[in-house]
């Protein structure tokens, strides 16, 4: 009896008691129930933020022996690669009632914490092996704080001096994916998916008339209907950044026999092209075709193991098209109000008339260089050419030069800018044999696409109107100096195994 009795009783379940603990939990869990539904009633958005706080909170604790095993390295990687991309979609993708709180600088606080704590633990950098090249935009970049002390108006210099920080902050992460070929292709596939979105969404603008918060045309009264803008402020930045991405589709053609990858790559540049007629950008129509000139000159001698004829010849007949295309666009005699901003002669003709965009291109140039020289060529300081020209009785009633090279040298002076065009004739000296040469398809491929945007920028760099913040930029200099320090890397590792 007994010991029929005793499985029995093993098998009986032990009643746990409800202890003072538990009480003070749920009269805890009811508490805050009630603060949240009267937050959330009354203050919304603080109400959602206070909840987003509490569910990071508990997610922290109830998970913290996982947090404790985690590789910060592999997390900072992590971040390193979707930055450029964050930094591309900018303040479109910020949290709803709060935007400044977007998803870049949310990533970008992140990676620094994280980075912080992977430099106390490792006590090791990243591997780079292009610091030769950056130099110079180094130097440049402490020329700017040198130039605080002339500066007449810090607030604008300040403010300047930040943005460059963080630009210089997505430079140096976009770089740090050159440490290894698998985290620069991951890169590269977060940036396809950046490009996916942004020429998407202009469909979205074109067909729909559905804008983001950040464009310019939102609640703005124009006649341009049909401009889209995706997720820029204007439509010159998008253009910009089309005529940027245009290289590396066309280096596809030379560089894959895949036929899923050149289907997708013909997809993307018709959405592309459709998106850029509506952007109306002489400048980036022009950078676009030095691009595919350059190109030229960088496939003539392509040996056939890179790519198959087939890819060749479609690579050949899409830059042929668009250069034929680049000319209709630039001499066009339509009555389309869209295709019509595009014609040279009408540039030209208001420049001589004192009108219009040619004559305050015009008197732009001729005020940076009036500010440059009038301080005897060490420039004005970091974001003081915005504030000289907008303001005074001769304001032009424009607070930027709308040229990224005359705002180096009105800014920083002939210093400043012989530095930044120190660091750009040295990336693409550096990526041009790289393209040409190097042993490995991916990084020729990368090296290709970087340096024939880097030319077709020269003339680009007219488009933005200020390019300090222009993310496109900063991650197409990122992207140069990890090709070069990967194809660096790539060639010391292959001496150490056949030595």
């Amino acid at each position: 009896m007994n010991a029929a009795a005793g499985p029995r009783s093993a098998a009986t379940p032990v009643r746990r008691r409800f202890t003072r603990t538990d009480v003070a939990l749920v009269a805890a869990g009811a508490a805050l129930t009630a603060v949240f539904a009267a937050a959330l009633t009354r203050r919304p958005l603080e109400g959602l933020g206070l909840l987003v706080v509490l569910a990071v909170v508990a997610l922290v604790l109830l998970n913290r022996g996982r947090l404790a095993r985690l590789d910060v390295g592999a997390l900072l990687m992590a971040g390193l690669v979707v930055l450029p991309a964050a930094a591309l979609l900018g303040p479109s993708f910020a949290i709803p009632g709060f935007p400044q709180a977007f998803l870049f600088r949310i990533v970008l606080a992140l990676v620094v914490a994280v980075g912080v704590t992977y430099l106390v633990v490792r006590r090791a950098p990243l591997p780079f092996a292009a610091k030769d090249v950056a130099l110079p935009l180094a130097l440049w970049f402490a020329w700017l704080f040198i130039g605080l002390t002339w500066s007449p108006y810090k607030a604008g210099a300040f403010n300047y001096i930040a943005i460059v920080v963080t630009m210089i902050a997505l430079v140096l992460a976009t770089a740090a994916a050159g440490g290894s070929r698998r985290r620069l292709r991951w890169l590269g596939y977060t940036l396809i998916l950046a490009y996916t979105f942004v020429v998407g969404f202009t469909l979205l603008e074109a067909r729909l008339g559905i804008r983001l918060p950040t464009s310019r045309l939102i609640d703005a009264v124009t006649s341009q209907t049909y401009a889209v803008t995706s997720v820029f402020v204007n439509q010159n930045d998008l253009a910009t950044y089309l005529a940027f991405c245009w290289p590396f589709m066309l280096c596809a053609f030379f560089f894959t026999r895949r036929a899923l990858w050149l289907v997708l790559d013909v997809l993307f540049i018709l959405i592309g092209a459709a998106a850029f007629v509506r952007t109306g950008s002489r400048s980036s129509l022009v950078a676009a075709g030095v691009s595919t000139v350059a190109a030229v000159f960088l496939f003539w001698h392509l040996s056939a193991r890179f790519s198959a004829r087939t890819g060749k010849i479609l690579g050949a007949v899409v830059a042929i098209v668009l250069v034929v295309a680049a000319g209709y666009l630039l001499f066009n005699d339509s009555q389309s109000d869209m295709l019509r901003q595009f014609r040279l002669e009408a540039l030209l003709s208001q420049a001589q008339a004192g009108r219009g965009s040619g004559d305050i291109r015009g008197d732009l140039t001729s005020r940076g260089l009036e500010i440059a020289g009038g301080s005897f060529l060490l420039g004005a300081g970091p974001g003081q050419a915005e504030s000289i020209i907008s303001s005074g009785t001769n304001a032009l009633g424009i607070s930027n030069l709308h040229n990224w090279w005359f705002e180096t040298y009105a800014d920083g002076g002939l210093v400043g800018f012989a530095l930044h065009l120190s660091f750009f004739l040295l990336l693409v000296i550096a990526l041009w044999p790289i393209a040409r040469r190097d042993p490995d398809t991916f990084t020729r491929y990368l090296a290709s696409g970087t340096v024939l945007a880097l030319l077709g920028w020269t003339i680009g760099a007219v488009g933005p109107s200020s390019s300090v913040s222009f993310a496109p930029m900063w991650i197409l200099y990122g992207l140069g100096l990890a090709v070069i320090s990967r194809s660096r890397l790539a060639a010391k590792e292959a001496e150490t195994t056949a030595a």
